[in-house]
């Protein structure tokens, strides 16, 4: 399936919509979020398992993942993974008070998980980031999370040393 491009408004020189393929081949794709997408991300977020997985992230319920997007969305660059029509995947990369620095967070659907989809949606919120002219990316794991600390590092991301003992532990990646 060839890529389509689209743009986002304030940058239209990214291209933001790129078709990658999970461990057994098969496609999905990546592109920039849309206010036309806000109603199936909602879903997406009222359905997610386990609920509050990631520091209490997602929040539950409707109008607390309402009140959450409506914080999130207005800030940074955030790319939606789907597979024809079902969205599959959330990447956040929000900028800090540090300039050239943005918080990094990935959400995937359960179904997904374990098929190098977040891998692959990591790789391209990274390039996303760069291209952006960030200059450094910061998440926190809880790293009992193998699966996600895992698909950090296989992109990059480094943990910060003196958290990896914690509850949640920080990671970076100089981009």
């Amino acid at each position: 399936m060839p890529a389509v491009s689209i743009h986002l408004p304030d940058h239209p020189e990214d291209p933001t919509v790129v078709v990658r393929h999970d461990e057994v081949g098969e496609p999905f794709t990546v592109r920039a979020y849309l206010p036309s997408d806000r109603a199936a991300l909602a879903a997406f977020y009222e359905g997610f398992e386990p609920q509050r997985s990631a520091q209490g992230l997602p929040p539950r319920g409707p109008d607390r993942v309402a009140r959450w997007l409506d914080t999130v969305l207005p800030h940074g660059i955030h790319l939606i993974a789907s597979r024809g029509e079902r969205l599959i995947g959330h990447a956040l990369v929000v900028p800090l008070d540090r300039p050239g620095v943005a918080e990094y967070a990935v959400f995937l659907h359960q179904a997904e998980r374990g098929k190098g989809v977040g891998t692959e949606l990591n790789r391209v919120a990274i390039d996303f980031a760069r291209t952006r002219g960030f200059q450094r990316l910061w998440l926190s794991v809880e790293p009992h999370n193998r699966a996600a600390v895992r698909s950090y590092e296989k992109v990059g991301f480094r943990y910060r040393p003196a958290t990896i003992y914690s509850s949640e532990a920080e990671m970076t990646l100089d981009l």
